[in-house]
C-alpha cells in the first residue's frame, strides 16, 4: 500500500485472545450506543495491550475512516490488520472497502469539496482505487464464504464503475439459477 509513517501504541501488557475479543466487543458496544469516541479510545488501548490482535486493528481502522474521517490513521491501522491477518478475507475486504471509501471521498466529495476535518492522505483517488481493487482481488484469492464473496464482487463493481476499468476479463452473473 502507500508509504505512510507508522507509529503503533506501545505494548503495555499481555492479554489472551479471549480477553482481547471481550474488550473488542465492549468497544463495539460503546460504538453501538453512539459513543464513537469512547469506542475508539477503547480500541486504541486494546491495540496497545494486544498488539498482535488483528481484529482490533481492523475495527479501529474502519471506525477511524468511516466515523471520524481520519483517513491516514485509519488506513495505517487497516494495513497493520492485514499484516497481522494476511489470510483473513474479511480483513482484506475491510481494507479494500475503506480504501474505496477514501478514494470516493476524494473523487466525489459531497457538495463539491472535501470536508475541512478530513485527514489528508498522500495518495490521490486513482491510486487509492487501484489499492482498493488489489485488496479486494486478494480477498477473493483467500476463499471467502459466499456472502463475503458477493460483497467483494459488489465493491469491485463499484471500483470498476468509478475507474472505467473492469476488474475481470470474464463476465460474471451472480443470479441464482
Amino acid at each position: 500500500m502507500g508509504a505512510r509513517a507508522v507509529v503503533w501504541p506501545r505494548y503495555t501488557g499481555s492479554m489472551t485472545d479471549d480477553e482481547a475479543r471481550l474488550e473488542l466487543r465492549q468497544a463495539m458496544g460503546l460504538h453501538a450506543s453512539g459513543d464513537i469516541d469512547g469506542a475508539l479510545a477503547a480500541a486504541s488501548v486494546l491495540t496497545g495491550q494486544a498488539p498482535a490482535f488483528g481484529e482490533a486493528w481492523a475495527y479501529l481502522g474502519n471506525t477511524l475512516v468511516t466515523r471520524k474521517r481520519q483517513f491516514a490513521d485509519g488506513l495505517r491501522a487497516l494495513e497493520r490488520a492485514a499484516e497481522l491477518r494476511p489470510d483473513d478475507p474479511g480483513v482484506w475486504y475491510t481494507l479494500g472497502w475503506c480504501l474505496e471509501y477514501v478514494a470516493n471521498a476524494l473523487a466525489r466529495p459531497k457538495g463539491g469539496k472535501v470536508f475541512v476535518g478530513d485527514q489528508a492522505v498522500e495518495e490521490d483517488a486513482d491510486a487509492l482505487y487501484a489499492q482498493a481493487k488489489a485488496a479486494m482481488l486478494h480477498a477473493l484469492t483467500l476463499d471467502p464464504e459466499e456472502g463475503l464473496k458477493g460483497d467483494i464482487e459488489d465493491i469491485l463493481d463499484v471500483i470498476a464503475s468509478a475507474t472505467n476499468e473492469p476488474w475481470t476479463d470474464e463476465p460474471h452473473d451472480r443470479r441464482v439459477s
